[in-house]
């Protein structure tokens, strides 16, 4: 490179940096997700039943942009072969779920089969019961919200392993 080419790269890099970190802090959410599951190995197929905390650092009652009854909290389990991509359902009422200051929990329940199965020729094929068990391996919880202040956070158990 040339030094004229250099000092233009060095000028560019700068003023990205500058520009993403000033950014990242209007983009954070008063809001934080932490997923507490009863268990993190279990057989495939079986349910896992848990706890979301969504805790509001905030001092007022956050509305989220969601209906209650659409699932606007949505937690699955996801790896590099398997992806968890929640169906949403059409808007069936307006916004009324309210996270008040501080801790608020919502009961969950993480599926370990597939969202969708398949008669024919696609995989994963459908069982005579219906949808079958996600492959035997290690998952991360994947958390997927609908309404939440833009930035919101979430942490989860770092593996989920099916036998």
């Amino acid at each position: 490179m040339k030094p004229k080419h250099v000092a233009f790269a060095v000028i560019l890099f700068a003023v990205v940096i500058a520009g993403s970190s000033s950014a990242g802090a209007t983009d954070r959410s008063p809001v934080s997700i932490h997923i507490n599951l009863d268990a993190t190995k279990v057989i495939a197929g079986h349910a896992i039943h848990g706890t979301a905390v969504l805790t509001n650092a905030s001092r007022k009652t956050i509305l989220v942009e969601s209906c209650a009854i659409d699932g606007w909290l949505d937690v699955g389990l996801a790896n590099k072969s398997v992806q968890y991509e929640p169906i949403s359902p059409a808007i069936a009422c307006a916004p009324s779920v309210k996270l008040k200051p501080g801790v608020n929990t919502f009961p969950i329940t993480v599926q370990t089969i597939y969202q969708v199965c398949y008669q024919k020729h696609l995989k994963p094929r459908c069982t005579k019961t219906g949808m079958p068990a996600l492959p035997k391996g290690t998952y991360h919880v994947d958390v997927v919200t609908a309404g939440l202040p833009k930035g919101t956070i979430s942490t989860s158990p770092t593996s989920v392993t099916l036998r």
